[in-house]
């Protein structure tokens, strides 16, 4: 049952990710850490959000803004090795707590998108990156980080949505990488990949039927959802 709960999260996050772009892990991401653990959980997330990411980037990586991918990849090459430092040194319980916490100030971050230009400039994007490195090898939250960068630099949409998902597949592959002992259930990981290309065909439907606006409170709910329900096993898990 638990198996099941977490792939429905995986096929709607994957369809509102196709209808507004907004970070497929977000509301994936906690449901497979609870799922499974804080380890496990987001290393499936990270190779789940790779295979997406390269299915997007065949369609639209003629629009890649390439030079912004290499300096968004300098700064996660800071922030990633952070990161794997993290996931390798904590216990599974604080772990939980981490990767809750992040996920809900990665939701924090996407709402305040619009209002701050703190990620703009050279230093900016880098800063953007290694924010991004971090909270993916972590939590597998690495998107909003990117969204402000592109709201930052003023990036067309054409434009932001290759550059974000070249980067976003070095970075997943690479947080991959930075766990080789990860133990996931071929099982869920062949039934989590079915569910993507389900969720991304209903994305494909529901794109231009629904307001991309109310999609995106959608995901935003179910991230936070998530994210509490994963502080609090972590919490319970701390005090037992």
């Amino acid at each position: 049952m638990t198996w099941l709960f977490a792939l429905l999260f995986v096929t709607v996050g994957a369809a509102l990710q196709r209808v507004t772009g907004l970070g497929f892990t977000l509301v994936s991401g906690p449901l497979l850490v609870l799922v499974l653990d804080p380890f496990n959980g987001i290393a499936l997330a990270n190779i789940l959000s790779a295979v997406i990411a390269a299915l997007v980037l065949a369609r639209t990586f003629r629009n890649a803004d390439w030079r912004a991918v290499g300096t968004l990849l300098a700064g996660i090459a800071v922030g990633l090795p952070l990161g794997a430092l993290v996931v390798h040194s904590l216990p599974p319980e604080i772990l939980l707590i981490v990767v809750g916490s992040l996920t809900g100030l990665a939701v924090l971050l996407a709402l305040l998108r619009r209002s701050t230009r703190i990620f703009a400039g050279r230093l900016g994007t880098i800063s953007a990156g290694a924010l991004s490195g971090f909270s993916n090898v972590t939590a597998g939250v690495g998107g909003p980080a990117l969204a402000l960068y592109g709201v930052a630099a003023a990036m067309p949409m054409q434009v932001f949505i290759p550059t974000v998902q070249a980067v976003g597949l070095a970075t997943n592959l690479l947080s991959v990488a930075a766990k080789p002992q990860m133990a996931v259930p071929l099982p869920l990981l062949l039934g989590s990949l079915g569910c993507i290309a389900a969720g991304l065909a209903i994305g494909s439907l529901l794109q231009g039927r629904i307001p991309a606006r109310r999609a995106q409170v959608l995901a935003l709910a179910l991230a936070l959802l998530g994210s509490a329900a994963a502080t609090a096993r972590g919490v319970i898990a701390l005090l037992a």
